[in-house]
């Protein structure tokens, strides 16, 4: 467990709230957003604001002058979100300018390169060293202004988070509690890894890590993986990024034959940022959107097994790409036995074994003030199973016309 620093996004509204102190405080961390579509508005400035955004058609560009992060008492840092029309372009570029006028680069593109995603969302907390005497942070889409949708400044406090496991790095806590890793927050590229890895018992299989598109009309909507494995698992969670969904269509999770239901898209909330209207005023979300399904052990057997991503499209559903990423299966399966007459623990030495007279009570510390040992009684620990292995699982490759994955 490593306690690390992230930042929390604070929400800007509380419905009924009559907490005089608390609205104050809420004031602290109000949004400041730029909109460019369906039509121009710029907030006017929050309290923590030396003014607001503004539209510089002549560079593309939006831009929103931050006070001293050193002279902030609450806030933390900042965090932008940028909402554009991707089309596979890198989309719009994230600098900062000093007081000085020095530039400092933050992200070369934060959209997709090679995929065209269509609405997109990408977050960016400004680095803390640069924010300290305050300046410019600019989102320029040169060439292609009329593609940016809109842009948000938003103000975070900090928080000392404890972080289990060592895969995690946790950096921004958004509203709805779900959590952003230094790599989304970053402005770089992600860098997909594809592979399978083992995780005590379970297995992370990958099924497509970097997008796939699934709703191609030749295939029906139907995007299928065949995973075969050496034995049945106890259980499996499926997990996904879903980009372009609209948020009254979904996806059929089948495995062998059998329907096990909708793959659960995480909560987003409604002033989120990347929640945008259509023309006709139908709600959207833009950006990438984490979904899993647990799958019953049950539907899985040895040898290949399907796995069937079917899309579903509402009657109000426009008909845009949907794309997934990251996608993989975790499979729990049963710990390796222990060979008969193996020894299941070394011998514990003499010298460290503890006295008779121990084992039968746990102390308290009674020296201290705390209450006499003999009110507390636990029995002596039974040995401990050695950590068990996972039974190896092959890499699933998705029999759609996209190419095999390598493992």
């Amino acid at each position: 467990m490593v306690l690390g620093m992230s930042f929390l996004l604070i929400p800007a509204l509380l419905a009924g709230s009559e907490n005089g102190s608390a609205l104050s405080a809420l004031g602290v961390f109000l949004p400041q957003t730029v909109t460019l579509h369906p039509s121009q508005t710029i907030d006017p400035p929050a309290p923590w604001a030396t003014a607001s955004g503004s539209i510089h058609p002549e560079s593309d560009s939006i831009q929103f002058p931050l006070p001293a992060l050193a002279a902030q008492d609450q806030i933390g840092c900042f965090a932008l979100t940028a909402v554009f029309d991707d089309l596979g372009d890198g989309g719009p570029v994230l600098e900062w300018i000093s007081r000085e006028g020095q530039l400092t680069l933050l992200s070369a593109g934060l959209g997709e390169n090679g995929v065209a995603l269509g609405l997109n969302a990408r977050t960016v907390v400004i680095p803390q060293s640069l924010t300290l005497d305050g300046g410019v942070v600019k989102v320029s889409y040169p060439g292609r202004f009329p593609r940016m949708i809109s842009t948000t400044l938003r103000p975070a406090r900090e928080l000392g988070v404890a972080v289990l496991g060592a895969d995690s790095s946790p950096a921004l806590i958004q509203e709805n509690q779900q959590v952003l890793s230094e790599g989304e927050v970053s402005g770089v590229d992600e860098k997909f890894i594809p592979g399978d890895r083992a995780d005590g018992r379970v297995i992370h299989a990958d099924l497509a890590t970097a997008p796939l598109r699934i709703d191609q009309s030749e295939s029906g909507g139907i995007t299928e993986f065949v995973v075969p494995l050496t034995s049945p698992p106890q259980g499996s969670m499926l997990h996904a990024e879903v980009g372009g969904l609209d948020p009254e269509s979904w996806i059929e999770v089948t495995i062998n034959g059998e329907s096990r239901g909708v793959l659960a898209l995480a909560s987003f909330e409604l002033q989120d940022p990347g929640v945008v209207f259509s023309p006709s005023g139908h709600l959207l979300v833009a950006g990438w959107r984490r979904a899993s399904l647990f799958l019953p052990a049950r539907l899985w057997h040895e040898g290949e097994n399907s796995l069937v991503l079917t899309l579903h499209r509402s009657a109000g559903d426009a008909g845009k790409a949907v794309h997934v990423r990251k996608v993989s299966c975790d499979y729990l399966f049963d710990p390796t036995p222990v060979a008969s007459g193996a020894s299941p623990t070394p011998s514990v030495p003499a010298s460290l074994s503890p006295a008779a007279d121990t084992l039968s009570t746990l102390s308290t510390g009674s020296q201290y003030g705390n209450p006499s040992p003999s009110m507390f009684h636990a029995s002596k620990p039974a040995a401990l199973m050695p950590a068990p292995s996972a039974i190896p699982v092959n890499s699933a490759t998705p029999a759609t016309s996209a190419a095999p994955l390598t493992q």
